[in-house]
């Protein structure tokens, strides 16, 4: 019986084997002719590189509506951030945000974030909501940095150690089921231009790294600052990038439809002409869509990407986007109270004033006429304050400079900074100001990096901002000080990070929360202290954890010397911040924190959930003056339509996806139980 069951069965596992010769091989050879180069942008007729030749990989079994991965020309937007967003924030992004090409850090010794670690099933899990991916490798850095993992000064070492990380990259890549066709882009942060010794270093890594790449049958492209990282000196190498990911950023800090590639300093646009380029156009910024907020960088492309989606024809979707996504007034960028009364706000770079004795706003803008945007505004009361400035001179980027008030804004005093504070390796991309009174007065700057790295400089004033000497900080972050001696940072890449000094910023420690264990697992975004006077104050901290978030407050009595646990908020379910939650501090003791994606809003003493009435979703900062008033800050942004993943088109008859943002100032005078929006200018 058995002898008759098998010979029945030859013909059926022949059969079979047919089959599946028919169907594996179309799959090699489409993943062999994806490292020659001729799917992708070759075959809807772009200009390829050299093919260049490589092992053949078996194709990945994956989800149905996914093929292995493949490398595409992209004309969308790109965000990324350091810390890894969950499924649930990038399934209501794709939805609802006007970005297609999420960044993936995929690894590197110099990589900061470690939080929610990358793995095959969320990157797959992210591909089957639409998403494609630009792929990241954080290495050793330029040898003239003070970085802590630093490439050789030989070229010749420097040359084999960019061989060695694009050897760990690709193995990176496989081991997160990337084994089809794929670019990975090297983050080289910026270094000082004075050693020509370094740009050679690194010009022989990035020889390195394309070289290798090649040779293992993935393309190679590279990131950094096109005057800082000097992008251009890669262009002469042989082999030189596929692409490069141009890093120069714009004022305001926001998303822009009608970004470019094009026309950037110290990278003429003959060089890597043909779909190419990545850019991203600005630094970390908080943006709101369907609810939920995340602090990105915005990129704009042109060039190649990493995609699941099978191809399709044509495989390059026409990237369009409708006047309804162009931002029709300018979106609000901060905003503070000054008394129950009175506040500012600062709209594109414009800042208006609203002052007791009337309802309207009146603009105090400084009309120097040499500003190049506004990078941060601190108004210590209604008629002293300080703006940070980007001058038009020198270029690329601009030098900085101080304007002061006295008498709110009918004139301004401008101090030009000398210019050792605006020049540095890595340009100054955001400012932060802290003034406790008249004459004294912090300004932090933040230096252009990628997400994964935090660099900042510190700087003090004893004459109201007419001189300043140079203090450390560790992070490139803003500064909240106390006194002449103790101040705070907090945040970093991954915003788990808190330092003190207790010298006026000459030196910084780090300093350590407990959390409970029920929560020590969740990710902590730390926030700056607030204090009710020398003594007393409270410490906010968001927990970001899958399924269960909350919202912790410390407290301390000796000035932020230590710090124990006082209040701990269990978020509604689902809800998993990206972003510190926005916390204020009013005049007394009682506080209020917002929670992301819904009119949620928290207060101390029982019940701690407020009513909602008038106060909308997407709520980016509060700022209460007394235990009654105060003003919320909102943003909100949505799209509707189809929309495409990566290489695909609408189908005809589909509604096209079209986006809306809008930003909203709002007053509450019952201690946030109601909401009534002030009409902005």
């Amino acid at each position: 019986m058995r002898k008759h069951i098998l010979k029945a069965s030859i013909p059926v596992l022949i059969a079979c084997l047919l089959i599946v010769v028919l169907l594996v091989l179309p799959g090699i050879s489409k993943i062999h002719n994806n490292y020659l180069g001729v799917t992708g942008p070759a075959a809807v007729g772009m200009a390829q590189t050299t093919p260049i030749t490589s092992t053949v990989y078996l194709p990945l079994i994956v989800s149905p509506g996914l093929s292995t991965s493949r490398v595409v020309v992209d004309n969308h937007q790109a965000f990324d951030k350091c810390a890894l967003p969950s499924l649930q924030q990038m399934q209501t992004w794709w939805d609802k945000s006007p970005y297609w090409v999420h960044n993936l850090y995929i690894g590197g010794i110099s990589f900061a974030c470690r939080n929610n670690p990358l793995d095959e099933a969320w990157i797959k899990a992210a591909a089957k909501q639409g998403w494609s991916f630009i792929l990241t490798w954080v290495g050793p850095q330029a040898p003239c940095t003070s970085y802590k993992y630093r490439m050789s000064s030989s070229t010749s070492t420097a040359y084999q150690q960019g061989r060695s990380e694009a050897d760990l990259a690709n193995t990176a890549a496989v081991n997160l089921g990337i084994t089809g066709g794929k670019i990975i882009y090297y983050d080289v942060e910026s270094y000082s231009s004075a050693d020509t010794a370094c740009r050679n270093a690194v010009k022989s890594f990035m020889r390195g790294w394309v070289e290798r790449l090649h040779e293992l049958g993935a393309k190679a492209g590279g990131y950094g600052s096109p005057c800082t990282s000097f992008l251009s000196d890669w262009a002469t190498n042989n082999p030189a990038p596929d692409d490069v990911w141009i890093a120069y950023w714009k004022l305001p800090p926001e998303y822009d439809p009608a970004a470019s590639v094009w026309n950037v300093p110290c990278l003429s646009n003959s060089l890597w002409t043909d779909h190419q380029r990545l850019r991203q156009y600005t630094g970390g910024h908080s943006e709101t869509w369907g609810g939920v907020s995340m602090t990105i960088d915005s990129n704009v492309l042109d060039g190649e990407i990493v995609t699941f989606k099978p191809p399709s024809s044509p495989s390059l979707a026409d990237g369009t986007q409708s006047d309804s996504q162009r931002l029709g007034i300018p979106q609000i960028r901060d905003m503070r109270t000054l008394s129950p009364e009175s506040g500012w706000v600062l709209t594109g770079d414009r800042l208006f004033l609203k002052n007791e004795a009337g309802q309207t706003w009146r603009e105090i803008t400084p009309g120097s006429g040499g500003t190049a945007g506004i990078l941060a505004v601190n108004f210590l009361d209604l008629q002293h304050a300080w703006l940070v400035n980007r001058t038009q001179e020198p270029l690329p980027w601009g030098g900085l400079a101080i304007s002061r008030t006295d008498d709110g804004g009918s004139n301004w005093q401008d101090f030009p900074l000398p210019a050792h504070m605006s020049e540095a390796s890595s340009p100054v991309v955001a400012a932060y100001l802290d003034f406790i009174d008249a004459n004294l007065g912090w300004l932090a700057l933040k230096l252009h990096t990628g997400s994964s790295f935090s660099l900042g400089r510190l700087f003090v004033t004893q004459d109201g901002g007419r001189t300043w000497e140079e203090r450390l900080i560790p992070l490139g972050e803003a500064v909240k000080f106390l006194d002449a001696q103790r101040g705070w940072v907090a945040g970093g890449p991954s915003g788990e990070l808190l330092y003190q000094t207790v010298d006026g910023g000459r030196t910084w420690q780090p300093q350590s929360l407990s959390y409970p264990d029920s929560i020590a697992s969740a990710r902590a975004l730390v926030g700056l202290p607030q204090f009710q006077n020398e003594r007393e104050g409270v410490l906010p901290v968001t927990m970001s954890g899958s399924p269960d978030s909350h919202f912790a407050l410390f407290e301390t009595r000796d000035g932020g010397e230590s710090w124990s646990l006082a209040t701990r908020l269990e978020l509604d379910p689902g809800v998993e911040p990206a972003s510190p939650l926005p916390f204020s501090l009013g005049g007394g003791s009682r506080w209020w924190v917002g929670s992301p994606g819904t009119a949620r809003l928290y207060t101390a003493g029982e019940p701690s959930a407020l009513p909602s009435a008038g106060l909308p979703s997407g709520v980016i900062a509060l700022d209460f003056v007394t235990d009654q008033s105060g003003w919320a800050f909102t943003q909100e942004g949505s799209c509707q339509g189809y929309k495409p993943p990566s290489g695909l088109v609408t189908p005809p008859g589909a509604e096209p996806f079209q986006c809306v943002q809008r930003s909203r100032l709002l007053a509450t005078s019952d201690g946030g139980l109601s909401w009534t929006e002030i009409a902005m200018p």
